[in-house]
Protein backbone atom coordinates (compact mmCIF):
# COMPACT_ATOMS: atom_id res chain seq x y z
CA UNK A 1 0.00 0.00 0.00
CA UNK A 2 1.30 3.39 -0.78
CA UNK A 3 0.46 6.36 1.23
CA UNK A 4 1.95 9.54 1.32
CA UNK A 5 3.37 11.29 4.54
CA UNK A 6 2.56 14.62 5.62
CA UNK A 7 4.85 17.04 8.08
CA UNK A 8 2.47 18.95 10.45
CA UNK A 9 4.51 21.61 12.35
CA UNK A 10 2.85 21.65 16.02
CA UNK A 11 3.95 23.08 19.53
CA UNK A 12 3.64 20.92 22.43
CA UNK A 13 5.74 18.08 25.01
CA UNK A 14 6.89 15.76 22.92
CA UNK A 15 8.96 13.09 24.69
CA UNK A 16 13.04 13.85 24.88
CA UNK A 17 15.89 11.22 24.47
CA UNK A 18 19.47 11.73 24.43
CA UNK A 19 20.38 11.11 20.67
CA UNK A 20 24.30 10.61 21.33
CA UNK A 21 27.02 11.60 18.70
CA UNK A 22 26.37 11.19 15.13
CA UNK A 23 28.00 12.10 11.67
CA UNK A 24 25.04 13.27 9.87
CA UNK A 25 21.99 15.32 10.98
CA UNK A 26 18.66 15.36 9.12
CA UNK A 27 17.39 18.88 7.31
CA UNK A 28 13.75 17.12 6.19
CA UNK A 29 12.16 13.80 5.76
CA UNK A 30 13.04 13.53 2.38
CA UNK A 31 16.59 13.36 3.24
CA UNK A 32 15.83 10.92 5.86
CA UNK A 33 13.89 8.58 3.31
CA UNK A 34 16.95 8.90 1.08
CA UNK A 35 18.88 7.27 4.12
CA UNK A 36 16.48 4.60 4.64
CA UNK A 37 15.92 1.20 3.04
CA UNK A 38 12.09 1.40 4.12
CA UNK A 39 9.56 3.50 6.27
CA UNK A 40 6.99 1.57 8.04
CA UNK A 41 4.37 1.83 10.82
CA UNK A 42 4.12 -0.75 13.52
CA UNK A 43 4.04 -1.81 16.48
CA UNK A 44 6.86 -3.14 18.92
CA UNK A 45 5.68 -6.56 19.97
CA UNK A 46 8.64 -8.22 21.92
CA UNK A 47 12.04 -6.94 23.07
CA UNK A 48 15.00 -8.75 23.69
CA UNK A 49 18.94 -7.58 24.67
CA UNK A 50 21.81 -8.99 22.69
CA UNK A 51 25.43 -9.22 24.09
CA UNK A 52 28.66 -9.27 22.36
CA UNK A 53 32.22 -8.77 23.46
CA UNK A 54 32.26 -4.90 22.02
CA UNK A 55 28.50 -4.00 22.63
CA UNK A 56 24.58 -4.29 23.55
CA UNK A 57 21.87 -4.48 21.25
CA UNK A 58 18.32 -3.85 21.95
CA UNK A 59 16.44 -5.81 19.43
CA UNK A 60 12.60 -4.91 18.79
CA UNK A 61 10.27 -7.56 16.87
CA UNK A 62 8.05 -4.66 14.89
CA UNK A 63 4.67 -5.96 13.40
CA UNK A 64 4.49 -3.67 10.31
CA UNK A 65 0.96 -2.23 9.31
CA UNK A 66 1.32 0.25 6.87
CA UNK A 67 4.69 0.80 4.87
CA UNK A 68 4.45 4.62 3.35
CA UNK A 69 5.65 5.94 0.23
CA UNK A 70 9.22 8.48 0.86
CA UNK A 71 10.22 10.85 -2.28
CA UNK A 72 13.38 9.33 -2.92
CA UNK A 73 13.28 6.27 -0.65
CA UNK A 74 16.84 4.41 -0.35
CA UNK A 75 17.95 7.01 -3.10
CA UNK A 76 21.85 7.71 -1.08
CA UNK A 77 22.64 3.43 -0.24
CA UNK A 78 24.49 1.58 -2.34
CA UNK A 79 22.17 -1.34 -2.16
CA UNK A 80 18.54 -1.67 -3.19
CA UNK A 81 15.56 -0.83 -0.71
CA UNK A 82 14.76 -3.31 1.14
CA UNK A 83 11.38 -4.99 0.52
CA UNK A 84 9.23 -4.43 3.62
CA UNK A 85 5.59 -5.29 3.46
CA UNK A 86 1.83 -5.11 5.66
CA UNK A 87 1.97 -8.11 7.68
CA UNK A 88 5.83 -8.50 7.62
CA UNK A 89 7.28 -9.21 11.13
CA UNK A 90 10.80 -7.58 10.95
CA UNK A 91 13.77 -7.30 13.58
CA UNK A 92 14.90 -3.05 14.38
CA UNK A 93 18.12 -3.10 16.37
CA UNK A 94 19.26 -0.29 18.52
CA UNK A 95 23.07 -0.74 19.73
CA UNK A 96 24.64 1.75 23.36
CA UNK A 97 23.67 1.11 26.52
CA UNK A 98 20.86 4.16 27.02
CA UNK A 99 17.84 2.37 26.96
CA UNK A 100 15.47 1.42 23.35
CA UNK A 101 13.77 4.49 22.17
CA UNK A 102 11.19 2.01 21.61
CA UNK A 103 8.97 0.19 23.90
CA UNK A 104 6.95 -2.81 23.01
CA UNK A 105 2.91 -2.31 23.61
CA UNK A 106 3.67 1.07 21.54
CA UNK A 107 2.85 1.93 17.32
CA UNK A 108 5.48 3.68 15.61
CA UNK A 109 6.62 5.40 12.36
CA UNK A 110 10.18 4.46 11.73
CA UNK A 111 12.64 5.29 8.71
CA UNK A 112 15.04 2.45 8.62
CA UNK A 113 17.91 1.79 7.05
CA UNK A 114 19.64 -2.59 6.49
CA UNK A 115 21.89 -3.63 9.52
CA UNK A 116 25.00 -4.86 6.89
CA UNK A 117 25.24 -7.65 9.49
CA UNK A 118 26.33 -11.34 8.53
CA UNK A 119 24.05 -13.92 9.20
CA UNK A 120 20.78 -13.95 10.46
CA UNK A 121 21.36 -10.36 11.36
CA UNK A 122 21.59 -9.31 7.83
CA UNK A 123 18.07 -9.26 7.77
CA UNK A 124 17.70 -6.51 10.86
CA UNK A 125 17.73 -2.64 10.52
CA UNK A 126 18.40 0.12 12.66
CA UNK A 127 16.57 3.12 12.66
CA UNK A 128 18.18 5.75 10.24
CA UNK A 129 19.66 8.34 12.19
CA UNK A 130 19.84 6.52 15.57
CA UNK A 131 16.93 8.32 16.74
CA UNK A 132 16.22 10.72 14.08
CA UNK A 133 13.83 8.42 12.29
CA UNK A 134 11.75 7.32 15.44
CA UNK A 135 8.07 9.10 15.22
CA UNK A 136 5.81 7.70 18.33
CA UNK A 137 1.96 7.36 17.56
CA UNK A 138 -0.29 9.77 19.44
CA UNK A 139 -3.52 9.49 18.71
CA UNK A 140 -4.15 9.90 14.53
CA UNK A 141 -0.83 12.00 14.58
CA UNK A 142 3.15 10.16 15.10
CA UNK A 143 5.61 12.54 16.90
CA UNK A 144 9.59 12.45 16.88
CA UNK A 145 10.65 10.49 20.25
CA UNK A 146 13.82 12.58 20.73
CA UNK A 147 13.27 15.90 19.82
CA UNK A 148 16.52 16.93 21.14
CA UNK A 149 18.43 15.07 18.71
CA UNK A 150 20.02 18.01 16.22
CA UNK A 151 18.33 17.16 13.37
CA UNK A 152 15.80 19.69 12.33
CA UNK A 153 12.61 17.52 11.51
CA UNK A 154 9.24 18.55 11.67
CA UNK A 155 8.00 17.04 15.36
CA UNK A 156 4.57 15.89 14.49
CA UNK A 157 3.90 13.86 10.94
CA UNK A 158 0.48 12.94 9.93
CA UNK A 159 0.44 9.56 7.44
CA UNK A 160 -2.29 9.73 5.07
CA UNK A 161 -4.59 6.64 5.28
CA UNK A 162 -3.03 5.96 9.09
CA UNK A 163 -5.98 7.31 10.78
CA UNK A 164 -7.14 5.56 14.00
Amino acid sequence: MLVGIVAVGAAGCVQGGASGSRHKLYDSLDSLARDSSAIVVGSVTDQREESSARFTSTVSTVEVTNTPAGPGLGENLDAASAQVAVGDVIQVRQDGVDPSVLQPGQEYLLYLTPSMLSGEEAAHFFITGAVAGAYLREGDDFRRVAADSGDDLPDTIEIAGAKR
